[in-house]
């Protein structure tokens, strides 16, 4: 067999009774292997047994001839049995062929998504006078959050990528609410709060994971643990896990760094205030994770520094 694996063959061509292994022992043992149509065998035998010609059929043969052989009727055989074998040879050739021009077509796209979605993000903090490093920080923070409770890496990924998007409903915020120095009203904060719902209806649906991941986290990132939240009022482990990790890390960003209407939070209060609310607004088992993993935090916040 390994003399067999290492050449390559087109046919085979087994007597029934052989020497140390039996024609049918070796087809079983080849079929481990190749299958039908990778390695044709035919089984040349003298007997005229139906039950032998059955049991090779059965045990993985191609064919069957019995002596004495005619050599027109076997080279027949043979021509016939490596054309079905190059013709499967040929389509498995063009199936692999087409996965990789449809993986790399599914690159591409999904280039191309990552690629929109960072525009789209940079786009929505330029609308709200922050920095595009403020889109990244939220995404690297949010990173850390989802390795640490062990995510699978497809999904940490995602996350990473889409919680820039969480603020992308602000476009729809008019700029007297958006750009408002002082303390909003209640009618203006309710206003405000609508940019949940406005970045859920621009993302929508969509086939691309990325973008629903995205249509999430825009939903969801304002949800409070004990239902106060908004834009749907679900609390608990009914908010999305990318939800719950994108609140945090927005909260810190926003508290730790400065803003046209505020100065910089001090490190322990902003930490204080995110333990504090572990429980109320926050998933007390990423708060904790928060607290464990706060020097990433601060390595991510001195790298993306505006």
């Amino acid at each position: 067999m390994t003399h067999l694996e290492a050449s390559e063959y087109d046919l085979l061509l087994l007597d029934f009774e052989m020497p140390h292994l039996s024609g049918l022992e070796v087809t079983t043992l080849v079929r481990e292997k190749f299958s039908s149509h990778e390695l044709p065998i035919i089984i040349i035998t003298g007997s005229q047994n139906i039950e032998n010609r059955n049991q090779v059929l059965s045990g993985g043969a191609n064919d069957y001839v019995n002596k004495p052989i005619d050599p027109v009727e076997v080279a027949l055989r043979v021509k016939n049995l490596l054309s079905i074998s190059e013709s499967y040879k040929l389509q498995r050739r063009l199936n692999d062929e087409l996965e990789l021009r449809v993986a790399q077509r599914t690159a591409e796209l999904e280039r191309f998504t990552e690629s929109l979605i960072n525009r789209l993000s940079m786009a929505g903090e330029l609308r709200d006078n922050e920095t595009g490093q403020h889109v990244i920080r939220v995404g690297q923070y949010a990173r850390v959050l989802a390795e640490e409770i062990g995510l699978p890496s497809e999904l940490v990924y995602m996350i990473e990528k889409t919680a820039p998007m969480h603020d992308i409903g602000k476009i729809g915020i008019p700029d007297s609410i958006l750009h408002k120095q002082g303390r909003l009203t209640e009618e203006e904060r309710e206003v405000m709060n609508g940019h949940t719902l406005y970045g859920s209806q621009l993302l929508g649906d969509d086939p691309s994971m990325l973008i629903q991941m995205a249509q999430s986290i825009a939903a969801s990132h304002h949800e409070k643990w004990d239902g106060s939240g908004y834009c749907k009022g679900l609390s608990g482990e009914s908010i999305p896990i990318e939800g719950r990790i994108t609140a945090i890390a927005d909260v810190f960003d926003a508290l730790t760094m400065e803003r046209p209407y505020k100065k910089p939070w001090p490190l322990d209060d902003a930490i204080k205030y995110i333990s504090d609310e572990a429980g109320t607004s926050f998933d007390p088992t990423l708060v904790e994770v928060f607290n464990k993993n706060i020097d990433r935090f601060l390595a991510v916040k001195e790298k993306y520094s505006d």
